[in-house]
């Protein structure tokens, strides 16, 4: 299938983590990051680039520091506004920035960056490391899950530690050192409930998925989580199911599946996955065959059905996927017509492209 880049450019090209947004909500820009040398995959001089959707009128806005991994989480928050990662002296941190003024007007943050904002507020999580490095916020000061108001860029504390500990000890599960850690912060989309990764003894491959209904403390737990989790809507989560044998976890047993907050199977979604996005009626999924050692398929999937629709794109450069953690993270666009992706083309460049995907989706979509 012809893949479209989104720059031709001697320097690699990265979207972000999947379940964030290329796209202005009004489909008018594209927001990528510019890599000249992959080789160093934790750390690399990475800029940050916005274009017209048609791939036209590039500009460079920001310079930061970051790994391959999904790259610098680029993502808008609004029609003006972006959110990006970098690494400052070691630690994590995010920035607000306007693209029509040419500032950061927020930031930085130390913290863990989240995948998206809904409603107007951006989630993120503080651990032990970040304590004390945010002086300018004086009420960011325990471990916990944060919220941005970007209207008024008042932050609050949703969810403190102890909440945390405490979900994972009434599920019966013992928490580690890393347990308030949190990483994959999301909230649903009315921004009512809000789920995290987290580590816990008993669950050493694919960790717990946490969720706390915000209004009234009410939580969720799911041991042995499925995998890339994304809220599928309000109440419930979709994420790829894999399974452990031991030895490796097995690709061709993975499912894409809609999953209740307390982990119950409701529906297959797709086939083999890994990293998955769903179109934004959810009849059509996206995942990525990424899994060591087999070339990193992104597959497209019409709701329930386990054969892929479609091939869109396919890499087997095995050492800029897994050395160099450069990994698919397909994304579908606001309309559900075009799927974003990481394609690996050599062991030292990756593009940032796009497959049209109209032919099959257009007719249900809109």
């Amino acid at each position: 299938m012809e893949l479209v880049r989104i720059a031709e450019c001697g320097e690699s090209t990265l979207w972000g983590m999947n379940g964030g947004q290329p796209e202005s909500p009004d489909e008018r820009h594209l927001v990528y990051a510019r890599k000249k040398d992959l080789t160093n995959a934790v750390s690399g001089d990475t800029e940050i680039w916005i274009c017209d959707r048609d791939g036209k009128n590039h500009r460079r806005i920001f310079t930061v520091q970051c790994g391959n991994h999904n790259g610098p989480s680029a993502t808008f928050v609004d029609n003006k506004r972006i959110v990006f990662r970098d690494i400052i002296q070691g630690f994590s941190a995010f920035r607000i920035y306007n693209i029509e003024t040419d500032q950061v007007e927020f930031g930085p943050v130390f913290c863990k960056e989240s995948h998206c904002s809904e409603k107007g507020i951006y989630p993120f999580s503080i651990s032990e490391e970040f304590l004390g490095k945010n002086p300018q916020i004086p009420n960011m000061d325990s471990c916990g899950i944060y919220l941005l108001d970007l209207g008024t860029y008042q932050v609050t504390r949703a969810v403190d530690s102890a909440k945390i500990l405490d979900m994972v000890g009434e599920a019966g599960y013992t928490p580690t050192p890393y347990t308030t850690s949190m990483s994959h912060v999301q909230l649903n989309p009315s921004a009512t409930a809000v789920m995290m990764r987290l580590s816990v003894k008993e669950c050493p491959t694919f960790g717990a998925l946490g969720c706390v209904e915000l209004n009234t403390g009410k939580t969720h737990f799911i041991p042995d989580k499925p995998v890339h989790q994304l809220w599928y809507d309000d109440t419930t989560y979709m994420a790829t199911r894999q399974y452990f044998d031991g030895k490796r976890i097995e690709m061709e047993t993975s499912r894409i599946q809609r999953f209740s907050m307390d982990g119950e199977t409701l529906e297959t979604l797709g086939g083999v996955g890994n990293h998955i996005d769903g179109s934004k009626n959810r009849q059509w999924f996206v995942g990525d065959r990424a899994y060591p050692g087999y070339p990193a398929d992104v597959l497209l999937y019409k709701r329930g059905e386990i054969v892929p629709t479609a091939v869109l794109g396919s890499s087997d450069e095995q050492y800029t996927i897994w050395d160099l953690k450069v990994h698919p993270n397909p994304t579908f666009s606001r309309n559900g017509k075009r799927v974003y992706f990481n394609h690996p083309i050599s062991r030292t460049k990756t593009e940032a492209v796009y497959a049209d995907v109209s032919q099959w989706v257009s007719k249900a979509e809109h």
